[in-house]
């Protein structure tokens, strides 16, 4: 592919990716092969929603090296990979789709339908868990690939990554990917398929820039004393969602506190959140993440901009879900303490400050 064609290519996957809601925030990314030896990627911590063509670049796959003051994508030793293992492939998208996700969650290989075997193989692979652009996670991708992940794989806790000789059937991987995950979910927890349904999320609170807040007059008198300590304690809180579905409603009643077992979720709302009782006053603790669940009403969703809260809000019934996936699967566990620690710290101190002076630009 040339240069060219490879930036339309990608700023085109770009915007499906985030119009299907297959990342949040700056999470997952995409690339495009040029030529023998490069590729062409998407930038770190740049907002998906404002992304130009002079902010992709193009990275060496035998180096990693690239030329310019923007990075890459901190996960594009992982993309190099796919590019070296598979000489077809044109294009690598790595998502946090869903339902691959939480089929993370299990760990081992998935098998496929016979009617998905032609494009799918037939079994999908789980990378083992490692931190985000970490040498840990290359060694797992790497391994996998070795045993033959035909157009898609897992990575387990994390999303997946699915690849192609084209943008249409890297997508259509993906799709694919999507439904097979979701009938191996379902199938392992009749719960979750009981419990889909229809989600709400409205806006509770808006703080503008002279301080003064902007309330939903529908808000509840519990929810508005929460909101109240939320906006004034947390500097960085200036838009607070209200997240309901069955999936939150069911974690409310049979949780006190929901640890992360999604490393997005980690990253962007916090490495574990705690779920408060009406009347409740609201821990120290609770004012470090961006999100808290209420009992009977559903998901307080922070953020410095409704687009952030909009994340966090995603995230969460993202997580819940996994939450309730692990009820009665011993397989599925949360995240190891300091990991989460680790990938909070990192996207409060770089991530998100990055993504915070774009904004303003």
């Amino acid at each position: 592919m040339q240069l060219q064609q490879a930036k339309e290519t990608v700023l085109e996957a770009v915007n499906q990716l985030v119009t299907a809601k297959l990342v949040a925030r700056t999470w997952g990314n995409i690339s495009c092969r040029v030529g023998s030896d490069q590729f062409l990627i998407t930038p770190s911590g740049k907002a998906y929603d404002r992304l130009t063509m002079d902010q992709l670049v193009l990275v060496s796959c035998p180096d990693l090296s690239y030329t310019g003051s923007i990075k890459p994508s901190s996960e594009k030793a992982i993309h190099a990979l796919v590019y070296q293992y598979k000489p077809k492939v044109a294009c690598v998208i790595h998502t946090h789709q869903e339902m691959a996700s939480l089929a993370s969650l299990l760990g081992g290989k998935l098998a496929v339908p016979e009617h998905d075997g032609n494009l799918m193989g037939t079994c999908i692979h789980t990378a083992r868990y490692g931190l985000p652009g970490t040498r840990q996670l290359r060694c797992q991708v790497q391994r996998v690939l070795n045993q033959g992940a035909k157009s898609a794989l897992l990575m387990a806790n994390h999303g997946a990554l699915c690849y192609g000789a084209s943008l249409d059937e890297t997508f259509l991987s993906a799709a694919v990917l999507e439904r097979i995950c979701r009938q191996l979910v379902f199938s392992r927890s009749p719960l979750l398929k009981t419990l889909e349904g229809k989600k709400q999320i409205m806006l509770l609170a808006e703080k503008h820039e002279s301080g003064t807040i902007a309330w939903n007059t529908t808000i509840a008198g519990v929810l508005k004393s929460f909101c109240t300590q939320l906006m004034y304690r947390k500097a960085d809180c200036r838009y607070i969602l209200l997240l309901v579905s069955e999936e939150v409603l069911a974690v409310t009643k049979t949780m006190d506190r929901v640890y992360a077992y999604l490393d997005d979720f980690a990253q962007i709302a916090g490495p574990s959140i705690a779920v408060l009782h009406p009347h409740a006053s609201i821990p120290s603790s609770a004012f470090h993440t961006d999100a808290l669940l209420c009992k009977e009403y559903g998901a307080l969703c922070m953020g410095s901009s409704k687009a952030d809260a909009e994340a966090v809000a995603m995230l969460v019934q993202k997580n819940c879900k996994a939450a309730l996936f692990g009820l009665g699967i011993p397989a599925v566990q949360p995240l190891a303490w300091l990991d989460t620690q680790v990938m909070r710290f990192v996207y409060k101190h770089s991530y998100a400050k990055r993504a915070e002076e774009d904004s303003r630009m």
